[in-house]
């Protein structure tokens, strides 16, 4: 990405970008405006006509992983009732050791909520909308609210999980884990 910009105008999104993509790969600590212009291919002052500050840059990021939370929208487009659009969501989940960090950025917030006052309020609201989105349609389909809320957090503790576990040497076990899964969320389920 070095040097690729020099016969490009950056916007603001540009910058994000390359700051978003450091977070996933490197963790917040490596979003320092030197280290973007660099990768960037200009001068410090390029980000300053986008930016006042490194904190406003780390708010565009939080903001951009809040709202791509794509997952359930894709759920949401495919339709479905309730039971339905829970085993689309579940099935998005990958069941194959992962290759290509899709859990960095994940991983990364949670990281940097430890130490930051709004990451840590944006993972909590992203925490939240995700878990009552999924206790939202337990409900549709019969269970009372506190089985769909614990089905809810089950189910949402497994999506994360699945998002960064890595099993090498084990094939099939993913696979059979998540019927498994599908088999323990929807078991008793009430008659509507």
């Amino acid at each position: 990405m070095a040097n690729s910009s020099k016969n490009k105008k950056l916007n603001r999104d540009d910058w994000v970008l390359a700051a978003f993509t450091t977070l996933s790969e490197s963790g917040v600590n490596a979003v320092r405006v030197e280290v973007l212009a660099k990768l960037l291919g200009v001068t410090k002052g390029s980000f300053y006509w986008h930016f006042k500050s490194r904190q406003e840059l780390l708010a565009a990021i939080l903001e951009k992983w809040r709202v791509e939370q794509r997952v359930i929208e894709r759920v949401e487009v495919l339709g479905g009732d309730a039971k339905t659009k829970m085993i689309n969501l579940l099935d998005s989940v990958p069941r194959t050791a992962p290759r290509n960090n899709s859990g960095a950025t994940e991983l990364a917030v949670r990281s940097w909520a430890k130490n930051d006052e709004l990451a840590a309020k944006t993972l909590a609201q992203v925490d939240k909308d995700r878990i009552e989105w999924v206790k939202k349609h337990f409900v549709q389909m019969g269970y009372d609210d506190q089985q769909a809320e614990s089905r809810a957090f089950l189910t949402y503790g497994y999506i994360m999980v699945q998002g960064i576990f890595s099993i090498e040497n084990m094939p099939g076990i993913l696979e059979r884990i998540h019927a498994d899964t599908l088999g323990l969320l929807f078991s008793d389920a009430p008659k509507v």
